[in-house]
């Protein structure tokens, strides 16, 4: 009951906290920000609304995908909890977008709303590296490369291996949220990020290598 309910919570959340900023905020509102948190881009309040419509697609497909699954391989009784780390890690993304919207047009520096936004992004990865070990096998969520869908080893591993790499970044993400010095810190995320490319190709072809070992056994 618990596990059904979280993710409902979430896009309650969401909803809600998107539906006050429209009343709240002004016709026109910042968009899109630079990496030094200048604002580049001006548009409708209303497209404050894109993330939690986005979130609650993405969540109801995630909920009904069991049921569509044409395999059903390995253990799905921890799917639910990927439900609720998708719609709690889309909330914190939003909560993030308003942080950055509202501090900017309260004329505080850009600087600091983008901390917000990174924190909120770092939690999303720390909740999403907690629960890929778990994931069973599966074409929507996951390191899901051709070999990793073929060999159950080389899903179990890869996505373990991923998970590492997400908590990791995410404990950067929130670090240099709060505690990177001065205006560079979009600087250092373009950094993580970087990593987190080199990361993917590692998994990428560390999926390929299991799968090629098992193949020659």
């Amino acid at each position: 009951m618990r596990k059904s309910l979280s993710p409902v919570l979430a896009l309650a959340l969401s909803w809600l906290a998107a539906i006050w900023a429209v009343a709240v905020f002004p016709e026109r509102i910042p968009a899109h920000w630079n990496l030094t948190g200048a604002v580049d881009r001006w548009g409708s309040k209303y497209e404050l609304l894109i993330v939690p419509a986005v979130q609650l697609l993405l969540v109801g497909l995630l909920w009904v995908w069991p049921r569509l699954d044409p395999a059903r391989r390995g253990e799905w009784k921890s799917w639910p909890l990927l439900v609720g780390v998708t719609a709690w890690g889309l909330t914190l993304l939003e909560l993030g977008i308003l942080y950055l919207t509202r501090a900017t047009l309260a004329g505080r520096p850009g600087e600091l709303g983008l901390r917000g936004l990174w924190l909120g992004l770092g939690l999303f990865f720390l909740l999403v590296g907690n629960y890929l070990p778990k994931a069973p096998q599966n074409w929507v969520f996951g390191v899901r490369t051709p070999w990793t869908l073929t060999s159950r080893r080389s899903w179990q591993v890869t996505n373990r291996l991923a998970g590492w790499v997400f908590v990791a970044l995410g404990v950067a993400l929130v670090l240099v949220a709060l505690f990177w010095p001065g205006s560079s810190v979009a600087y250092a995320v373009l950094g993580l990020v970087g990593l987190l490319l080199v990361s993917v190709l590692y998994l990428t072809w560390l999926s390929y290598r299991i799968w090629r070992e098992e193949a020659r056994a």
